[in-house]
């Protein structure tokens, strides 16, 4: 579907530009945006590759073992019944990714996780509550640094590129108990469905 959307709207700046004879201003605007998304695509891909090294670090040295142990309440709260240790590291690595702001890098560790889980699920159609949980709590997790943000404000000239810190902060908690509170009622809601069946 996004690709529809991004050949209708490439259409119709060609044709806007046609009209109204801008169409040199147009292919000058498109080289120029072009080289300007290169750079700032390299910028963010070293933040990235500083961060999965991390990520890597920290799983190869049991940084990553030692968060499990501590986590293991918030876990079992978020995820009962959910015993396998590589699919709990895997969900780990990617809250912790995304709690550091690298959100991109935690692309790996959500997909390794979301793999794990649909395993674990049989493979069905319909996910399981787990699966659902970790969607909703991973798309709306809390960001104390938000990283990726903070770089693009600086590289697009923000005089105070941190000040969007502390709304993130507020708008990630709110966000994050919210969708934990429907995954929660939803869950109950359908033990109660099947106990009754």
């Amino acid at each position: 579907m996004m690709n529809y959307i991004w050949i209708a709207m490439l259409l119709l700046g060609i044709a806007f530009a046609g009209v109204t004879g801008q169409m040199a201003a147009f292919s000058d605007q498109i080289l120029s945006n072009a080289g300007e998304a290169v750079e700032f695509v390299i910028g963010l891909a070293g933040i990235m590759g500083v961060w999965s090294g991390i990520m890597n670090i920290a799983r190869k040295t049991g940084l990553i073992d030692a968060a499990a142990r501590l986590a293991a309440p918030v876990m079992r709260f978020l995820f009962p019944g959910l015993t396998d240790k590589e699919t709990v590291s895997a969900i780990l690595m990617s809250f912790m990714a995304n709690v550091f702001g690298a959100g991109n890098s935690a692309t790996v560790f959500s997909l390794q996780a979301m793999t794990l889980l649909d395993r674990q699920n049989g493979g069905r159609e319909t996910a399981s509550n787990a699966m659902c949980m970790f969607l909703a709590v991973n798309m709306s997790m809390v960001q104390l640094v938000p990283i990726t943000v903070l770089a693009i404000r600086s590289e697009t000239g923000s005089a105070n590129p941190e000040s969007i810190i502390i709304p993130s902060i507020l708008a990630g908690l709110f966000s994050m108990a919210v969708s934990i509170a429907l995954c929660k009622y939803y869950e109950r809601r359908d033990r109660k469905k099947w106990r009754r069946s």
